[in-house]
This record gives C-alpha cells, structure tokens and sequence, in this order.
C-alpha cells in the first residue's frame, strides 16, 4: 500500500485536506473481511483488475477508491473471488462521489457501519443502504439524500424523469411521452443516473428505492 497517498486522501476525506487527485469524481468499495490473512491477496487482485485504483485503511474498514467504472460486474467479481481463494467478505459499492464534497463519502461511510455492516448481506449497493434504513429509520433517508443521488440531488429534471419511470411501471417509452422527451434522450439520461448513484432504474428494486430517496423530505 502507498502510505503516502493514503495519507493525503484520509487527510483530505476527514480533515480538510487537499484532495490528492486531478479526477473530478471519484468511486470506492468498502470491504471488509472476516480473516486478516485474506486482505493482501483480495488487493493484490483487485490492483491488477484496476490499475488506476489505491487501498486505504481505516479502523477496521478497508477501502478500494477507484476512478472509472468498470464493464464488469462487481457482484459476480466478488462472488468469483469468495468462492476461488475462500475468502469470507462483505463488500459495498458507492456511486460516484464529487471531489468537491467529501462529506459525502463520509455519509455514506457512516451509513454502512450504522445499517448495513451487522446486516446478512454479503454484497452491497445503494440500493441494499436505502432498503435497510426503510426497514430500519426512514427519517434516515433525507441525511444519505444527497450522498447517494449526487448531482441529480439538485437537478428538478432527473427528479421527474425517476418519478415518471416509476409511475410508468419502468416502461422507456410511455415514460418518454410523459416527460415529452425522445425515447433516446431518456435512454442516456437513465444511464447518466446510473453512472451518478449506482442504481439503475430499469431495475424496479432499484426504481423503488430511488423513488422513496426522491421522496424523502
């Protein structure tokens, strides 16, 4: 591990530091692992998958922030790495967070250890954090709000466009003749939400909680 970049990036997420990057948003993975003896060989792995990523500690909480999305799937990666080198994990996926608001990532942090780290989920997105605050507080969702939804939090336009998905029972096309827009346009725009908050909303387990996080006030 590259302590000196550690260092920068923990001083720039809880003290006010200078953010250590020239990117403009970035990605993390919240692992944790029931043995000691698997960490080093889980990063090891990773850092080959994701040349562009770095592994922070913090506490008992080990981090991989990375930059560019990645075309694989996460929940198959990890389930493949679970089963391959027996290794016992708990792993949440973040969407993409602003370098301009690292309060954020300290929300979603926050989160995580609050509602979802005793949880029997072996893999998780935003979508399993909403589920578990509904279930749990759901006076909770309006402090993860703007965490999770990220620019789309202060975008009136994307607000209607997941309400109107929603209330078209996830259907591209009606929902595109609702908010007048072409089906296209809709098209890009869901993947743009998906890139911002890591749900997608063709999804309707994703579709509902993003509904419930719009609606919460």
């Amino acid at each position: 591990m590259n302590y000196g970049i550690q260092n920068k990036m923990r001083k720039y997420l809880f003290e006010g530091g200078e953010y250590p990057f020239k990117e403009k948003n970035f990605r993390f993975l919240l692992i944790n692992f029931d043995n000691s003896e698997d960490i080093s060989t889980v990063f090891d792995f990773l850092q080959e998958l994701f040349p562009d990523s770095f592994p922070m500690k913090e506490g008992k909480d080990y981090f991989l922030f990375y930059f560019l999305e990645p075309e694989i799937s996460f929940k198959d990666l990890f389930a493949s790495i679970s089963d391959d080198f027996s290794v016992s994990l708990k792993v949440y996926v973040s969407g993409k967070i602003s370098v301009k608001k690292p309060e954020h990532f300290r929300i979603l942090h926050s989160a995580f250890k609050k509602f979802l780290q005793n949880s029997p989920y072996q893999f998780m997105t935003n979508a399993e954090l909403i589920k578990e605050i509904i279930r749990t507080d759901f006076k909770k969702l309006k402090e993860i709000k703007p965490a999770v939804l990220n620019r789309i939090s202060e975008d009136t336009q994307m607000e209607k466009l997941i309400l109107a998905m929603f209330e078209n029972n996830l259907n591209v096309t009606r929902t595109a003749e609702t908010v007048f827009m072409h089906r296209n346009t809709v098209i890009g725009k869901l993947e743009y939400i998906k890139q911002e908050t890591g749900l997608n909303l063709q999804k309707f387990t994703d579709a509902a909680c993003l509904y419930w996080l719009i609606k919460a006030k």
